[in-house]
């Protein structure tokens, strides 16, 4: 590779992550004056969890019901996200922004409109009443990308960011490479915003492969890993995801079913979310899943969607959104048997995933209202932050980070430098894979890492199966400079490997902390079975000190009564 080149690149505003959240405040800065550079992994079209459509946007609109307004929507996100969600930071992101937010949709060429015109809406998750606008979102991820385009941002493909870099305390720029021609960038920026998702593929899926799960795969902590090696604090990083899939195929379609009225029953027929939650099946997601668990658990499994009871236009219009997310489900259930006028879909528990507690709120980036972490210059939007989750708050949170990321940047006179040491053992660390001819594949270590990950601390965790998992995670440290590769791909596979190998060790050091269960079972201590409000009512921030020592705390929260 001595014969990559070196480039070298200044902006204002730099948005690491083109999906969502990160196109909406690329927009945001643009829209302020700022030179914007998009940085991602993949290409902006089509990246991003998203990428191949959504259906649903969480929304109160005012209509005139008790639970349509601002306040009714704060109270909902305080009881389904208690412990989690920080409701300052969301008046802010979210409800300051949300009307431009459905606007700006609208605007760069998605309707939030049935064809008809009107606006249809759904209730599920421990709603009050149906917050889910049901929209053809399809098309809104190229939609965006033709917009920050337009708007005549500066976009890097294909570009994997490695490492960022500090300067007296303040943001000075970060490192990348392309993961198809090895070119390696240096880019100085005044401001970032990273938004780069969750953690997928620390856990074994539900059906064997570990790139066909529930979420983006291309997921996979690599700023959450940078941005704590630099000193940025994280939050909810303990909580492990699931959701509840047609068995066989990780997909989208939990609120699609739900929010048309499905059911879960057991292998009895039975409806049971009843004995689990008083809203059933319109509990919020953690409380359905922590409901099937339990009748796997006390064999009344399989566990089945039932449809039966839906109304021949009801079917039609959930199949057709259950293909918006993904092209080929309505196809696999079709051809498994599920007719649509006879559906028993057999469903079961996706595999975990490091991510967000809830549907309203984050995990990563501790954020406060400006979007902003602890570490100047840097902010944070979408699932890579620790208060922002789904199509809403990556729309109207990556609007208002970009925002405050160019205000931040105008009042910057000049770019800060880059350790011209640093950068050229960065390159070097970068590259080194490529230069061992024996060692470990991106593959066995990163199964290592899942085979860990589902054992110690999915979902079930005690302290002595994290202090085990912990244990076993800093064994494979040695093995980090044995990774090898042969090709671009697999270098880029490698680093996806490394940071998911350290997320791992973030997650289980939080969840260690965290002596309670909450959001059952995304943090299900059998040893702390109770939910510990007293002592456990806020966010476990976990930080990197500038000696190397991991910290953690507790940021208690308040809630409205």
């Amino acid at each position: 590779m001595s014969d990559r080149k070196v480039h070298e690149v200044d902006t204002d505003v730099a948005i690491i992550g083109g999906g969502t959240a990160g196109l909406n405040s690329a927009m945001a800065a643009a829209e302020a004056g700022c030179r914007v550079l998009i940085v991602d992994k993949a290409n902006i079209v089509h990246s991003g969890a998203i990428a191949g459509g959504i259906d649903h946007f969480v929304a109160y609109l005012g209509t005139g019901p008790s639970w349509d307004t601002r306040e009714a929507y704060l109270g909902y996100v305080g009881r389904v996200a208690r412990g989690a969600a920080d409701l300052d930071v969301h008046d802010a992101v979210y409800c300051d922004e949300l009307d431009a937010a459905l606007a700006r949709t609208e605007k760069i060429g998605v309707s939030l409109r049935q064809p008809d015109g009107k606006i249809f809406r759904t209730q599920a998750m421990g709603q009050p009443g149906p917050y889910f606008i049901n929209f053809d979102g399809k098309h809104l991820k190229p939609k965006m990308a033709m917009e920050v385009k337009r708007r005549k941002c500066e976009i890097l493909n294909r570009v994997q960011v490695t490492n960022i870099y500090l300067h007296d305390g303040e943001l000075a720029g970060f490192t990348g490479y392309d993961i198809r021609t090895g070119d390696f960038y240096r880019i100085r920026a005044k401001a970032v915003v990273i938004a780069t998702g969750n953690t997928n593929r620390m856990f074994n899926a539900q059906i064997g492969n570990p790139f066909n799960l529930w979420y983006c795969p291309a997921n996979t902590g690599d700023l959450h890993r940078a941005a704590f090696d630099a000193g940025v604090a994280l939050a909810n990083m303990e909580y492990v995801r699931m959701t509840i899939v047609p068995k066989g195929f990780s997909a989208p379609g939990f609120n699609a079913f739900f929010g048309m009225g499905a059911r879960l029953v057991n292998s009895l027929r039975e409806p049971f979310m009843k004995n689990y939650h008083e809203m059933a099946d319109k509990a919020p997601r953690n409380f359905m899943v922590w409901g099937a668990l339990q009748e796997l658990k006390e064999g009344r499994g399989p566990i089945y969607m039932d449809c039966r009871h839906l109304k021949p236009k009801e079917l039609e219009h959930l199949f057709f959104t259950l293909g918006i997310d993904k092209d080929t489900l309505p196809e696999f259930l079709l051809a498994k048997g599920y007719a649509k006028e006879e559906a028993m879909i057999e469903m079961t528990v996706s595999e975990p995933m490091q991510a967000r507690p809830s549907e309203l709120c984050g995990s990563g980036i501790r954020i406060d209202r400006h979007c902003a972490s602890n570490v100047p210059g840097i902010y944070a939007a979408g699932d890579a932050s620790d208060q922002m989750g789904c199509l809403h708050m990556a729309m109207a949170g990556g609007f208002a980070a970009g925002k405050h990321a160019a205000a931040y940047a105008k009042k910057i006179a000049h770019l800060r430098p880059l350790d011209t040491h640093a950068m050229a053992e960065e390159e070097a660390r970068v590259f080194r894979p490529l230069e061992r001819r024996s060692g470990i594949t991106y593959r066995e270590f990163e199964n290592i890492v899942r085979i860990i990950c589902t054992d110690h601390f999915g979902p079930v965790k005690t302290e002595l199966s994290l202090t085990g998992a912990l244990e076993k995670l800093d064994r494979l440290d040695t093995a980090r400079d044995e990774l090898k590769a042969d090709n671009m791909h697999e270098l880029m596979r490698a680093h996806e490997a490394l940071n998911i190998h350290q997320v791992s060790k973030i997650s289980a050091r939080a969840a260690l902390e965290r002596r309670e269960s909450r959001f059952h079972p995304y943090q299900y201590r059998a040893d702390f079975p109770q939910t510990d409000d007293a002592n456990y009512c806020g966010l476990m921030v976990i930080q990197k000190q500038p000696d190397g020592a991991v910290t953690t705390r507790l940021d208690k929260l308040k809630y409205a009564a």
